[in-house]
């Protein structure tokens, strides 16, 4: 039986090449995670503003040709605030840091325990040293329990069939942005609730500050 050298030489002398398959190469990066435990473990009531804010996005369509883009909302479980809201094209790290940042320049002095599912924005070491640095804590839902957030869905819940349903869909970006801004006016400022002694969500929120 010939030897790999001499195979090797008989192959050069004619010329004579082989088709080896390279072995792939795994080129998914390893993604860095922060996966914490729910800590809110289902404490929605609070007694005071800014001891917890919740958060979340949601997909919302515009144009004729159904164009979709991601609404992020930050809501205060005291009163059922909503804090800030941004609007981008896809559920990332950033786009939920600015929506924090918008938080955080309405209440500066806050570091609430921050609430969220594990969605990949959310467990983003980004999106987590940025919540160190603000020196919040993070509590995460478990997988397919969504109940663990259900301020936040109820808000959703709200927001799309008292508000988004009873409107056109927006033709376009500036028009989305408009009805986002109007809708979070009416939840804060005009709706009153039950539940909250017929106050509006910013009446209810007002209280302690005066108490």
């Amino acid at each position: 039986k010939p030897g790999i050298k001499r195979v090797t030489n008989c192959m050069r002398r004619n010329g004579i090449t082989s088709n080896v398959r390279r072995k792939k190469r795994n080129r998914i990066k390893k993604r860095e995670e922060y996966i914490n435990d729910n800590l809110l473990k289902g404490r929605f009531d609070r007694k005071g503003k800014n001891e917890v804010w919740v958060t979340d996005t949601t997909e919302i369509k515009y144009g004729n040709s159904g164009h979709k883009a991601r609404v992020h909302v930050v809501l205060d479980l005291y009163g059922r605030y909503a804090l800030s809201y941004n609007i981008s094209e896809t559920e990332t790290s950033s786009a939920v840091i600015d929506t924090f940042k918008r938080a955080f320049e309405s209440e500066p002095d806050a570091h609430p325990m921050v609430h969220t599912d594990r969605g990949a924005a959310y467990c983003s070491m980004d999106f987590n040293n940025y919540l160190t640095e603000n020196k919040c804590v993070h509590s995460m839902s478990h997988p397919g329990h969504p109940w663990e957030n259900s301020p936040m869905e109820r808000w959703w819940n709200d927001f799309k069939h008292i508000w988004m349903d009873h409107h056109p869909r927006p033709a376009n970006l500036e028009e989305l942005e408009t009805l986002v801004q109007d809708a979070i006016d009416y939840f804060n400022r005009k709706r009153a609730y039950a539940s909250k002694n017929g106050l509006t969500a910013e009446q209810f929120r007002n209280q302690a500050v005066s108490c």
